[in-house]
């Protein structure tokens, strides 16, 4: 947990906001997997052990953003076409150097992580990236990280926007029901 966490740190060092938006993505992950058994939701699928493995593997879904030069990272203002293309790039770059991670709990880390890395930009209607999966075809565990991870950028200030409602975040989010999210 601690070199995950150094890991989250390095993050911050190379984008002003990446840091903490892995902190809070982590917590909201091992809520919303809670919530998701409590309601009788994947319960199979969601042991405690493999809560534990993915909240802690979402401290890594940006770890792709290492490879983003930092001019793009951090611009102040909305990217244009190419530097769009450029941050889109960070899951394959985060899938790349997952795959370098020594294994840990006999792999199902490595492979959540990565799994979380690659896919938490999919969109279940398909429209998402890198490989445009749709619905089930993302892994569970993309499909979990993927509400957090937006909530967050949304609530969350961040150099070219201010942070919005709790209640603007959830608005947003249920326009996209069953088109970006299960």
């Amino acid at each position: 947990y601690r070199i995950i966490n150094f890991v989250a740190q390095c993050l911050g060092s190379h984008d002003l906001f990446t840091g903490r938006h892995v902190i809070h993505t982590q917590k909201y992950v091992e809520i919303i997997c809670k919530e998701l058994v409590a309601g009788g939701d994947y319960v199979e699928e969601l042991t405690d052990e493999k809560i534990k493995l993915l909240s802690t593997a979402a401290f890594l879904h940006d770890i792709g953003k290492l490879h983003v030069p930092e001019g793009v990272l951090n611009k102040l203002g909305k990217f244009t076409p190419e530097e769009f293309e450029i941050m889109k790039s960070h899951p394959t770059e985060g899938k790349k150097l997952l795959e370098f991670l020594p294994k840990i709990e006999n792999g199902d880390f490595n492979k959540i992580a990565i799994e979380m890395a690659y896919s938490h930009h999919e969109k279940w209607d398909g429209n998402g990236y890198p490989e445009k999966l749709k619905g089930e075809e993302i892994p569970l565990s993309a499909r979990i990280l993927a509400v957090p991870d937006v909530y967050d950028a949304l609530v969350s200030k961040r150099q070219y926007k201010e942070g919005m409602s709790v209640e603007k975040a959830f608005e947003i989010m249920y326009e996209d029901y069953n088109k970006g999210f299960e």
